[in-house]
């Protein structure tokens, strides 16, 4: 006589066997997860952050001219310090200072000076990766992309080494392309404001983003957040006593500072001889060419009757942080720190152009050489000529696609490769961020 296979069953069986369905749905979400990925991301992580921990002790002329008074400053005046100018910058990056110094007071002056950016570094990388996620959602390229921008040369050297807050604006900078891209124009507005805050460099992206609102793919209302965010970030200063005339005028101050046409930047001005008689007449007029550059390209995407797609409007974002600082004086080499980290995501976007990153990071590590290390190894008019021909590709293939009849295979209008807007009335309907 066969028994029931039900009367072999234990009371605890009967317990448990009701239970099974939701822990395995517990263990669901942890058999999904790529830990061969998790372990390049930790790993990745680690390594960055230990070249900057050697790099960090490193005290430039920077640093002992402006960075390490300024520290000082606030760490004696504490809040009282913002009502003075004791320092050239803007207040946002003074306020991350204040905080250290508030939160952390025993930490090394030169290590306390750099945290900002260092921060900002893997923020940078963050919006690097989620920008080329867009263009490729799966696979690898969005981890690669972002490691490549945490090990690039002038990423590591400007933060950690040199103790410079480029990757601050930067952040903001990449965040508002990402933004862009996902059409989300209030969030990108919001983003390009920040980083306008932190340093006046940011305006290197202006000619783009006023071409998309003149072309009314970026409402009016959401340009008004940029001056809300400018007026909010001087708050702090202006309640401390500092005179509201005195905080508006800093990048006015800024750029009255120097008078040479180039600070080792690969510009147009690396061909003429640092002489003062020479500054003297070419500085205006290399103002007006560079706002005439700004003005072309800001005509070029605004006449154009093609829908911008999202790789294109990679393009075009890196042309203006490229043309901008090419044309105009008084530039440092730092300037064209946003133009090393947009052309590592325009090289996935159009992998035929992979050597662009190449070019115009190599450029600017170069360019780093004679402040930093005190040697030439490439004259800067060399640099500044491989620098031209970069742009030159870029407008070229932008003009490419912005006029001619047939897109090619790179800007074709694709599911993945989405357009800004349909057109100006759906764009505006469904900018909802």
């Amino acid at each position: 006589m066969q028994k029931n296979p039900a009367e072999n069953v234990s009371p605890m069986d009967e317990e448990i066997r009701p239970r099974l369905p939701a822990f395995r749905n517990a263990l669901r979400p942890f058999q999904r997860l790529d830990y061969f990925k998790i372990f390049i991301v930790i790993s990745g992580l680690v390594f960055a952050m230990t070249i900057r921990v050697y790099l960090m002790d490193f005290k430039s002329l920077d640093y002992y001219a402006s960075l390490k008074p300024w520290y000082n400053t606030i760490k004696t005046l504490g809040f009282s310090a913002f009502g003075t100018n004791f320092s050239t910058y803007n207040p946002p990056y003074l306020y991350l200072l204040y905080l250290i110094a508030r939160f952390f007071p025993d930490i090394p002056v030169v290590i306390a000076v750099k945290l900002p950016a260092l921060f900002a570094d893997f923020i940078c990388a963050y919006f690097v990766s989620l920008i080329v996620k867009i263009k490729h959602p799966g696979g690898q390229a969005s981890l690669l992309s972002g490691m490549i921008t945490l090990f690039a040369p002038t990423v590591v050297l400007n933060s950690a080494f040199w103790g410079q807050a480029d990757s601050l604006y930067t952040a903001g900078l990449l965040a508002c392309i990402f933004f862009l891209l996902k059409r989300k124009h209030a969030l990108a507005m919001l983003a390009f404001g920040i980083a306008l805050a932190f340093k006046l460099q940011a305006v290197f992206l202006a000619p783009f983003l006023l071409a998309l609102f003149w072309r009314r793919d970026i409402r009016w209302k959401n340009f008004l957040i940029v001056p809300l965010i400018l007026i909010l970030a001087l708050m702090p200063a202006w309640i401390a006593g500092r005179p509201i005339l005195d905080l508006l005028n800093i990048y006015l101050f800024q750029t009255s500072q120097f008078e040479l046409l180039t600070m080792n930047a690969p510009t147009i001005f690396a061909w003429f001889p640092a002489t003062k008689m020479v500054f003297n007449h070419f500085y205006l007029p290399g103002v007006i060419i560079a706002i005439i550059a700004a003005f072309i390209l800001f005509l070029l995407i605004y006449k154009s009757a093609r829908k911008l797609n999202q790789p294109v409007l990679v393009e075009l974002a890196l042309l203006s942080v490229l043309l901008i600082p090419f044309f105009l004086p008084k530039m440092h080499e730092r300037y064209f720190y946003p133009a090393d980290m947009i052309s590592i995501v325009f090289a996935f976007f159009f992998p035929r152009f992979f050597y662009i990153p190449i070019l115009v990071g190599g450029v600017s590590f170069l360019a780093y050489q004679p402040y930093l290390f005190g040697r030439e190894p490439v004259p800067l008019g060399i640099l500044a000529l491989i620098l031209l021909t970069t742009i030159s590709i870029i407008t070229y293939h932008s003009v490419d696609f912005l006029y001619s009849s047939t897109p090619n295979e790179n800007t074709a209008l694709t599911p993945e490769n989405s357009e800004i807007g349909a057109d100006n009335k759906e764009t505006l309907l469904e900018d909802t961020a």
